[in-house]
């Protein structure tokens, strides 16, 4: 089945700011440059700190992109309780290996090709086409022997507890939302059903303080956190949004919301431009206190969104009908629950950034069918359709090469001292770099599978 080339670019931009928001200047930033609950100087974590900003919204995006793909991957009907459980294993595995086989952090230039090293194993055990049948072998050798080496020359720890958080958690909520969507696919009513079961088992759960309480006990901690479950208020709607795009994507018309438009081409923009400053104002709303008139303004803009899609981008119908649902259910619950926060996950949180990702999805859309060969669709169309390489490509690749060669002088020289907006530019063009890399090798049908 074809690819779905707007999903591939809103997952590249997630992975952009993923990557790009750990290496920006820190301590010296405005805030809302941030996690919110990490403000500077410090960085230390909040808990009383209520509000979003861009970068908390980066993460639940990229499950929402997981969410919207699944279906499409279940299109061959090659997906079984077996191939789920394994592709599970593999990303879980992927968790791991990826921290076990990065030096960079040790002096010399030795650590730094053994993480060169680790990059080139994991491109081995993890090539979805493979030339050779022993090369995922060769893969797993180098990997345990790097691994040991790292531990006896880096004193790199080999633990159950290094794993790469956002790696882990994504394997889990992959295996949930693949069974769930697998036994559901052909009752959307059953999905339902579930999803109501999850969002009432979070209210408990909230209400009981569980999450806390299980997550003190560091025997439990390292495997499995509550609110893994709680994510899956994201993902579920998207599957649900994944298949009504693949039954538009199968159809005999095809899926072309910009072409099977009969707007005028200047209302389209309009209408996208509009979509852009509502989710800009979301995000702006929900950096600050919730109120009244935020509330009623969201509902006003999202019905409008709604109403003006059924005219101007027909297909998007349905999505921003969704999308307003979650934006005002997420108003309602961020009313309940007094605070919006990323860490405890709140239920608003999981509602919000469901809606914000489907519009930000529709606009995706827009500028993917309106300029389907652009500069920037190549770059973070092809670096999204490689996830697993694009997110460690810079600190396992680029970065090991710089300090390797000498270029990462110039990298440092060029963030001067108390020039901090210069270092958020360099720290933008070298992840650009990165994936312009990624979305080379996906352009020659290399890709990285679990």
């Amino acid at each position: 089945m074809k690819r779905y080339l707007s999903l591939d670019i809103l997952r590249g931009l997630t992975i952009f700011g993923m990557v790009f928001s750990a290496i920006i200047p820190h301590r010296i930033l405005p805030a809302w440059m941030y996690h919110i609950q990490n403000p500077p100087p410090e960085h230390t974590l909040d808990f009383s700190v209520s509000g979003i900003g861009w970068v908390d919204l980066v993460f639940p995006i990229f499950i929402f992109c997981m969410g919207v793909a699944i279906p499409f991957a279940g299109a061959s009907g090659k997906m079984t309780v077996k191939s789920i459980f394994i592709r599970f294993l593999m990303l879980w595995i992927f968790s791991y290996l990826y921290v076990f086989l990065d030096f960079s952090t040790a002096s010399g230039w030795l650590p730094q090709l053994a993480t060169v090293g680790g990059f080139a194993a994991l491109f081995m055990l993890y090539i979805s086409k493979p030339p050779f049948k022993w090369i995922r072998y060769a893969g797993a050798l180098l990997s345990i022997a790097l691994i040991i080496t790292g531990a006896i020359f880096f004193d790199e720890k080999i633990s159950i507890y290094r794993s790469g958080i956002i790696i882990f958690l994504l394997s889990f909520l992959y295996l949930f939302g693949a069974l769930i969507w697998l036994y559901t696919k052909d009752n959307h009513k059953m999905r339902l059903v579930i999803y109501v079961i999850i969002l009432l088992f979070a209210v408990v759960t909230m209400y009981f303080s569980l999450p806390v309480r299980l997550y003190a006990i560091k025997e439990i901690r390292w495997f499995f956190n509550i609110e893994y479950i709680y994510f899956l208020l994201i993902l579920i709607p998207a599957t649900y949004i994944g298949d009504l795009l693949k039954e538009k994507s199968i159809s005999p018309k095809g899926y072309n919301p910009v072409k099977n438009s009969f707007a005028s081409p200047l209302i389209k923009v309009v209408m996208s431009l509009f979509l852009i400053l509502f989710v800009v104002w979301m995000m702006a709303a929900l950096f600050t206190e919730w109120s009244l008139y935020k509330f009623s303004f969201s509902l006003s803009a999202s019905a409008i969104i709604w109403l003006l899609s059924r005219r101007v981008f027909p297909e998007h119908t349905n999505l921003s009908l969704i999308a307003m649902g979650m934006i005002v259910s997420g108003g309602l619950f961020l009313f309940y629950e007094g605070a919006i926060t990323k860490v405890p996950c709140t239920i608003s949180y999981c509602l919000f950034t469901t809606g914000i990702s489907i519009y930000l999805l529709m606009i995706s859309d827009f500028v993917t069918y309106r300029f389907p060969s652009s500069l920037y669709s190549r770059i973070f169309g092809g670096a999204g359709s490689n996830p697993l390489m694009s997110y460690i490509a810079f600190g396992a690749l680029v970065m090991p090469l710089f300090r390797l060669t000498g270029i990462v002088h110039i990298y440092n020289a060029a963030y001067p001292e108390g020039w901090p907006w210069i270092g958020v530019a360099r720290a933008a063009v070298v992840v650009l770099l990165t994936m312009t890399i990624v979305a080379y090798v996906s352009e020659k049908k290399i890709f990285w599978r679990a």
